[in-house]
Parts: structure tokens; sequence; C-alpha cells
């Protein structure tokens, strides 16, 4: 199987690793000098599924979707952050070899929203969602380590029915070390994992503490608790349901489950603050701001954040 990985980063060089561990073609397309240190070092991965190498022979990667030439892929993963959507998609719509061959695009990003963006230049019946919610950081450009994994990656899509076009890349993804599925309510994937970010992503990098902090203090509790609260509203505003049948009902399993697994994570953008580089607040917590104005939403918790979050971005230390 050939996969094209779109996004070197730390999800982009994880999911690659466990294709890699199952022998399959991986090519990525990321930056410079991210490029340049898989081509020369390969790629290595550490952390909770262990530790795995792989030679400079074993993958390929390249600056853009170009250079790829004429070869074809079975899959095209993007793992890039949520405010390059667009800068992908047309990348995607530019290259001639795309317009004759039906491949799954799967965006396994964060947020919502990625999708409506994407399908304004790629066809919709081609673009499909990953829910994954695992924890990868990128201690050097070609070195990934695995720090926390709640549950299976889920694939799917928001516009058909029928995913089983996917089993492939599950299956593959399974076999390599991390347990995957595919799911036909993708969208509640999509939700359950808002409600899990927009409390712990913007809070845990305004404060700098891990998640698990955030739990154990009442005044953190309480302000997570408003923000599930109005993403919870905005969701149902927009024509959505989840897992939970209440802002309620998930708070019950966020303290009891979730949050324990993933105690002593740090979030990405509270990384992305550290290095100096832009967040992806406006995918989470941004669009339940935006959103809930065009709902007449009040959302005063999910602005205060998103908000800090932006004046920490656009003053760096």
């Amino acid at each position: 199987m050939k996969v094209l990985i779109f996004g070197a980063g730390a999800v982009g060089l994880g999911l690659s690793s466990f294709l890699l561990q199952e022998g399959h073609r991986v090519h990525l397309v990321g930056k410079e000098p991210t490029v340049s240190a898989l081509r020369e070092n390969g790629l290595k991965r550490q952390g909770i599924f262990g530790q795995a190498s792989f030679a400079p022979n074993q993958l390929t990667a390249s600056l853009n979707l170009a250079a790829t030439g004429r070869e074809t892929f079975d899959f095209y993963l993007v793992c890039t952050k949520s405010f390059d959507t667009e800068y992908v998609a047309r990348q995607f719509k530019a290259e001639p070899i795309m317009a004759r061959q039906k491949s799954p695009i799967i965006l396994c990003q964060n947020g919502w929203g990625n999708a409506e963006v994407f399908t304004r230049f790629c066809p919709f019946k081609q673009v499909f969602n990953a829910r994954v919610i695992t924890g990868f950081i990128r201690p050097e450009l070609h070195v990934v380590e695995v720090t926390v994994h709640a549950q299976p990656i889920h694939f799917g899509s928001l516009y058909r029915q029928d995913s089983t076009c996917l089993q492939g890349l599950s299956g593959a993804l399974t076999r390599g070390g991390i347990p995957s599925a595919v799911t036909n309510n993708i969208a509640k994937d999509l939700w359950a994992k808002m409600l899990y970010n927009c409390p712990l992503n913007a809070l845990g990098t305004i404060l700098q503490v891990p998640y698990g902090i955030l739990g154990e203090n009442k005044s953190s509790r309480g302000i997570m608790n408003r923000i599930v609260e109005e993403v919870f509203q905005v969701m149902q505003g927009l024509g959505y349901a989840s897992h939970w049948l209440s802002a309620s009902e998930y708070l019950k399993d966020f303290y009891g489950q979730l949050l324990p697994s993933t105690f002593e994570h740090e979030s990405s953008m509270l990384q992305d603050i550290r290095a100096g580089r832009k967040t992806e607040i406006e995918a989470l917590n941004g669009v339940i701001v935006r959103e809930g104005q065009n709902l007449n939403i009040d959302t005063p918790y999910n602005t205060n954040v998103r908000d800090q979050v932006l004046f920490l971005q656009n003053n760096p230390r």
C-alpha cells in the first residue's frame, strides 16, 4: 500500500512510523529543514508504543505535492495544522494527477470545519476525516515521541454513509501497532474531540500546566465546565449530536475517564506558544465563538480563553 502524508510534524511522523512498521510505502510532504533531516537520518519513534527506526531509504520526502510527479497513492493523509487547510487543498486541486484519481483524502487535524474548507477545492466524496486522540511530540526534526494514547483512531466521512474504502488504512495502522477503526459516526467523534480539546488546550496553554492539573483545581474545573456547556450549545445549534446527551453527562466521563488517561499531557498549543508559532485556537474555541455569534448563542468563556491565547500568540516573549 502507498500512502502520502502531507505534513511532517509530530502527527504526520507518528502515523508514518506505524505504516512503515508494516512495510508500507510512505511519502512525506513537509518543510525544510524537516525534509532534509528525514532524507539524512530517516525516521525514529519512541514513547509508549516502543522504539522503532527506519532508514532514509525506507521512506521518501519532498517539499511539495508536485515533487511526487506521476506517482499515485492509495491514501492521502493531511496532517497539517488547521490554519493551513486551504493552502493544502489548493495544492491538491492544482495537481493534474489528482483529477484523474479518486483515492481518499483523510484530514487528520484538530478542530471543526476543515472538511468544509477542503471540499471547496476537492470532491466531497473524496474527503474524509480522522479523529486522533493520541499525544505526539517531536523532540527532533526526524524523531517523534508518542506520549499518550486515549482512544483508537477513527476514520469516517461527513458526506457519505459508506466509509469501507478506509478499511485498508485502518487495518494497516492497527497491525502497525496503533489501534484504528472505521466508523459511520465520525461527526460525533469530531465533536467529542472538540468537547475534549476546547476546555483543555487553551486553558492549559494560558496557565502553562499539564491537563491533569486543570482537573484538580476547583477554579479551573469551573471554567472548563462552562466551556463545555457552551460547546454543547453550539454543537446542538448547528444540528449535530455527540455520544453524550448533555454537557453534564459528558463532564462525568471527562473527569472520570478521559482526563485521568492524559493527566501528564501538555497541549500542542502550549508547545506552539513556547516555540513562537501560530496556534490552532481559531479552529477550536474560535469556532465556538464564531458559530455562537451566528446562532445568537453567548459564549463568554470560549471567547475569553480564545482572546487570551491570541494575546500570547501575538505577543511572544
